[in-house]
């Protein structure tokens, strides 16, 4: 890596906060990785500006989990060109779970987008085949959100299978 591309003491930091101001917080920079909080209004258009100007160009992985009070989701985005990464949290309120896609902009979020739909129930506006990818197209509710609950259903392809008093046995 040479002189003029290696990450500063505060990597692309400055570069995001006089961009995107006050929409971030709890920013850090550890281990060559930026690691902040963005704010929902502008995810769309940070994950752009991600892209294209830090040239977080790898979409490494895309989770979330559920808090109980809201559910946050988690981007890693990585540069092998430049050497450096960030690792992005997003907050997602409960009532009306929906973000905008980022399948436009690294396509392999796709099946990632889907993943988090059929698990947690988030919809990602403009995602172009938003459907299960894991669960059967039936399957009621979203297993891991923290307030559902499991109905043994006696049937492999539709549900959790019943627990017997002593418990699982190999």
């Amino acid at each position: 890596m040479s002189e003029e591309t290696r990450p500063t003491e505060q990597g692309y930091i400055p570069l995001l906060q006089e961009r995107f101001g006050e929409l971030i917080s709890g920013v850090e920079w550890v281990d060559n990785e930026a690691r902040l909080t963005v704010s929902l209004d502008k995810l769309h258009d940070f994950l752009s500006f991600a892209r294209d100007d830090l040239l977080l160009k790898f979409p490494a992985d895309l989770t979330a989990f559920d808090t109980g009070e809201q559910f946050v989701l988690v981007y890693r985005l990585v540069s092998i060109e430049k050497g450096y990464a960030m690792l992005l949290h997003c907050s997602i309120s409960r009532e009306d779970p929906v973000v905008p896609t980022a399948s436009d902009l690294w396509p392999g979020f796709n099946w990632h987008e889907r993943e988090v739909f059929d698990m947690f129930g988030i919809r990602f506006e403009g995602h172009p085949d938003l459907r299960r990818i894991l669960l059967p197209d039936d399957w009621e509710g979203f297993p891991f959100r923290k307030d559902y609950v499991s109905v043994p259903s006696g049937d492999p392809l539709h549900g959790p299978q019943p627990v017997d008093e002593v418990g699982w046995k190999p």
